[in-house]
Formats: C-alpha cells, structure tokens, sequence
C-alpha cells in the first residue's frame, strides 16, 4: 500500500498549473477542459485584475493571458507581474487574442516579453497546448 502512495505523490507534483485569464467565458471554458483533459491543472480568472491576484497568489506554471479586457487589460497585467519580482519577471506567458500587432501591441511584447502571442481566430486549443507542453518542458519526447 506504500508504494501506492508513493505514486500517487508523485503525479500530483507533476501536474502543471496553468492560469487562464480572459473575459470571453466560452473561450476560458474551452481551453480549460482542453488543459485539464491533458493532465494540467487550469485556474481561470475574467479579467487583468483578477487574473494578476490570481497569478501572485497560486504562482501557476504558466500564464495564457488576453489583451482587451475590462477592469485591467492584458499588456496592463503582464506589465505588473513583471515588475512584482522575480516569480513574476519569469513566469511564462502565452498571449491569446483577437488583435492584430500594432505598434503599441508589438512595444509591449518586446517590454514584456510572452512566450508566445496568438491570434484567437487562427489558433486551435489543441496547438496552443503543444505550446504549453513545449514551455513547460512536456513534450512528446520528455517522457511526460
């Protein structure tokens, strides 16, 4: 029976978290059965506001974080959890979005520095998982 609990242990530490922050509830809702149907575990929060107590307070593994929401905006967000220390500075971030790269969109990623920046209309949960995997080092070849 030891051994059991040992297993179990040790899949428990494994599983990822992953922070959804976004205002559009059917896309929060997809991504997060898509994330935990791979394994992960997925926390959610509507806007940039909740979405930066969330990602201070449960530290998740990795952030996929929308541009144009309410209370607190996206860029807004990241910018703030990079300034909050060295947690922040280093979490990975994937922006998802339904903006096209201005200016002002392009100097905030070059500042803020996301892993990834992705269109919504032109990306599919199951791409931006392979990204997550890829970040968090669970690849097909990682053993995971």
């Amino acid at each position: 029976m030891r051994r059991g609990k040992i297993i179990i242990i040790i899949l428990l530490m494994a599983q990822n978290k992953i922070l959804i922050v976004d205002d559009d509830e059917a896309i929060r809702k997809s991504v997060q059965d898509a994330l935990v149907s791979e394994g992960f575990e997925a926390i959610t929060a509507n806007d940039g506001e909740q979405g930066l107590a969330a990602a201070l307070g449960q530290q998740p593994d990795l952030i996929l974080a929308d541009l144009d929401m309410p209370v607190l905006g996206g860029m807004e967000m990241l910018g703030k959890l990079r300034a909050s220390g060295d947690w922040g500075k280093n979490v990975p971030v994937i922006i998802l979005t339904n903006f096209d790269t201005s200016e002002e969109i392009m100097q905030g990623i070059v500042k803020n520095e996301p892993s990834f920046y992705f269109i919504k209309s032109k990306i599919n949960p199951g791409v931006i998982i392979e990204k997550i995997k890829e970040k968090l080092g669970r690849g097909a070849g990682s053993g995971q």
